[in-house]
């Protein structure tokens, strides 16, 4: 699939000049009074019309005849979810004495400064500031440019400029693990390991052997024994970390990010602030939806520019856009190694399956719950209580047998909230295990 690049910059012709009705009004007006005081022999009626005869005369005279391009320019095409920006409209060239306006529709969870949209050009420019409460890829409201020259009698426009597109990233929850990742096994990294080597963990005193540096002598002990004496590490490694997001369902009212947040709100944030987690301790990342259409693919990757790339794919979530999908083709080829986590407000039973399939296979699974609370405890009718009530039994059900299989459904609550699992998994890893001999 093709990357997508936002429409940053949009340019359009404002047409010709046209005359205004006021114009066309005073010349009528100058022209019948004027020919009803000589047929009438009525000189007050001349005075009478003598402004109307100015103005029409000035307005035709100081007409322009230049061509005007407007032109709309974002100044950030990517935001954060509450930042700003401004929009920034100009025509060329900047006429003297000609008023303009500029007017900027009204689009859901994006407000506008001032509130009603609408700037006055200023020698030809305006700036009307713009604040994306919500991710997603969205247009922003059409930009219309209107000109009228002096005194009202010609004008241009409004003329809709072409869209502009922006994209708002999530902004990543507060998180953070105190626990190493299980399962490191690549070259680079943060995580202890098993196996000694260059690290920064203390492993053993050993004797030395060629090949050791000798900022790694132990003089106590070297001076003891008589021999030379080298203190040994663990290695340090990375792991690879395997994100499912649930795209299904995107449950409660969208209220941007000065609200309540939906499931799907909670959902990206959340896989948001664990892939900055992860991608800041060096390990490797793969993301995939299950849901969702038009997602791009994104492969396994490490470092801020990956985190970049993982929060704009999260951007371009379209909730239940693909309700046929059963997640085969997302967790196709996935590392046997990796720390699967699968984030899930658990209303799809997909979803449920795959986590199946995944604790199956043999690997590492780790349901990340991010079903929000305020969806249950503040019901709107009896109604909608009581289905929630019959759904959050079948959904406690299969919360029940995901555990019986032994995969860990842990609530999100922002910092700390794998730390307990994660430090399960490492114990149990590192236990005896039986093996045929």
């Amino acid at each position: 699939m093709a990357p997508w690049h936002p429409h940053r910059t949009a340019s359009r012709h404002l047409g010709v000049w046209e005359s205004t009705a006021a114009h066309q009004r005073a010349i009528l007006l100058a022209a019948a009074g004027a020919l009803a005081a000589v047929l009438g022999r009525r000189p007050d009626l001349l005075v009478i019309v003598t402004p109307l005869v100015v103005a029409a005369v000035w307005g035709h005279t100081t007409r322009p005849r230049t061509e005007v391009t407007g032109t709309a320019r974002l100044g950030d095409a990517t935001l954060r979810e509450g930042s700003a920006t401004g929009l920034y409209v100009h025509t060329t060239p900047a006429l003297p004495d000609v008023h303009g306006v500029v007017t900027v529709a009204r689009v859901p969870w994006v407000y506008r400064k001032p509130s009603s949209g609408i700037a006055e050009l200023d020698d030809g420019a305006a700036t009307i500031g713009l604040r994306s409460t919500r991710w997603g890829r969205r247009r922003i409201g059409t930009v219309s440019i209107a000109l009228v020259s002096t005194w009202g009698a010609f004008r241009v426009g409004p003329v809709d400029l072409p869209d502009l597109d922006s994209a708002t990233l999530p902004v990543p929850a507060s998180f953070n693990a105190s626990t190493p990742t299980p399962h490191p096994r690549g070259i680079v990294g943060l995580n202890r390991s098993n196996r000694p080597g260059s690290g920064s963990e203390f492993n053993t005193i050993r004797q030395f052997h060629p090949g050791d540096r000798l900022r790694r002598i132990h003089w106590p002990v070297s001076m003891r024994t008589g021999t030379l004496h080298v203190t040994s590490t663990f290695t340090d490694e990375d792991a690879h970390v395997f994100l499912l997001v649930d795209c299904f369902s995107d449950l409660g009212p969208r209220e941007g990010i000065d609200g309540r947040p939906t499931s799907l709100d909670v959902t990206v944030r959340a896989a948001g602030a664990i892939s900055e987690h992860f991608l800041r301790s060096n390990d490797r990342l793969t993301l995939r939806t299950v849901g969702a259409a038009e997602v791009p693919t994104l492969g396994v990757g490490s470092g801020t520019n990956h985190l970049r790339r993982v929060l704009d794919t999260l951007a371009a979530i379209a909730p239940a856009t693909e309700r046929r999908d059963t997640g085969e083709r997302a967790i196709r080829g996935v590392d046997p190694m990796a720390l699967c986590l699968v984030l899930s407000p658990l209303i799809e039973p997909t979803m449920v399956t795959l986590a199946h399939t995944l604790a199956a296979r043999g690997m590492t699974v780790v349901v990340v719950d991010t079903f929000p609370d305020h969806l249950v405890h503040d019901p709107k009718s009896v109604h909608l209580a009581l289905a929630w009530r019959m759904r959050l039994l079948g959904r406690q059900a299969d919360v029940h047998n995901l555990r019986l299989r032994g995969v860990p459904v842990v609530p999100w609550h922002g910092p700390g909230s794998l730390d307990n699992v994660l430090r399960d998994i490492a114990r149990r890893a590192s236990a005896p295990r039986m093996a045929r001999r």
